[in-house]
């Protein structure tokens, strides 16, 4: 069965509160989960308030019952992954078995630089990512994990108490720019794989992707089949085509640029019976999570008419 959620912005002056109640709403209208970026500032304007990840989905976990919470996605760097996997194994359990845990190896370079964080090529994040996985995946299975590699090493290391979710919550790995490199590491680590909101590929070009990464995946003796995968789409939903024009005025498409890299965000737009229409397109393609970016979404306005009209159609 396909699951919905949504990203939740926090890159925008909104409290808590406003987040509280934009979660609940997501659990009453029968969304999945809600995801949480793991960024240090807003990309382009620093000055723009940015609540913390772990922060925040840990107070949600506390107030709601049903909505599983998780990143989208945790950048390995920012913490060593011993404590990681310390904090995800706690916030599991406060959850009630409720955590997605979403890891990626960090992109963007400006926000390393600001808060003092080493930002190595991509390569090298690569292997720290691989590392950080089979130290956290010790960490949550083993009585007393040990592990020493070339970035990372623990010893007689206890990680108590252990994850609710067994063996431990579903790992998924993010991916943006240069994907493909991180092929491997998905084929070898990952229960689910997410590729961003910014970029929504034609439902053909995302079909030839599954088909590549499914090469690695039976050179890991795995079955491309079982990752879970999802896509991030933006969508703008209205009642009507003169309702959806004043968004589409109102909202115009998320730009991204930094260094040698430019994107627009790709869109999902229409009323609810088009929304259908198009998100079957990426089901019948292999895609099984949906993670909606609404540009209004603190209105709640859009999360009940997709709740309501789009939802069902899937269930």
């Amino acid at each position: 069965m396909v699951k919905f959620g949504v990203e939740v912005l926090t890159s925008r002056d909104v409290s808590y509160d406003t987040l509280k109640k934009l979660a609940l709403e997501l659990e009453r209208q029968g969304f999945d989960f809600a995801w949480f970026n793991d960024h240090m500032m807003t990309f382009g304007s620093p000055q723009t308030p940015y609540i913390e990840c772990w922060t925040t989905i840990s107070a949600l976990a506390a107030v709601t019952t049903k909505l599983r919470l998780g990143s989208y996605v945790l950048s390995n760097p920012f913490r060593h992954p011993s404590l990681t996997a310390k904090m995800a194994a706690t916030l599991d359990a406060i959850s009630q078995g409720r955590l997605d845990f979403g890891i990626g190896t960090g992109w963007y370079s400006p926000e390393f630089t600001a808060y003092g964080f080493d930002f190595p090529k991509p390569s090298v994040r690569i292997e720290q990512l691989e590392e950080a996985l089979v130290l956290i995946k010790k960490l949550w299975t083993e009585e007393k994990a040990t592990f020493r590699g070339k970035h990372y090493h623990i010893q007689d290391a206890y990680c108590v108490p252990k994850p609710v979710q067994k063996p431990h919550p579903p790992v998924w790995i993010g991916t943006l720019i240069g994907r493909k490199r991180m092929f491997k590491t998905i084929a070898e680590y990952a229960d689910g794989w997410t590729l961003s909101s910014i970029f929504l590929p034609k439902p053909e070009d995302y079909k030839h992707e599954i088909e590549q990464l499914g090469e690695y995946f039976r050179k890991a003796g795995r079955d491309v089949g079982k990752l879970k995968k999802a896509q991030g789409i933006g969508c703008v939903v209205a009642r009507d085509e003169q309702e959806l024009e004043a968004k589409r005025k109102k909202f115009p498409p998320f730009k991204l640029s930094f260094e040698n890299y430019v994107a627009t965000q790709s869109r999902v737009e229409g009323t609810p019976k088009r929304c259908v229409e198009k998100l079957k397109e990426y089901v019948d393609v292999g895609v099984t999570h949906f993670i909606l970016t609404f540009p209004d979404d603190i209105t709640l306005e859009p999360i009940r008419l997709f709740g309501e009209h789009v939802i069902p159609a899937f269930k």
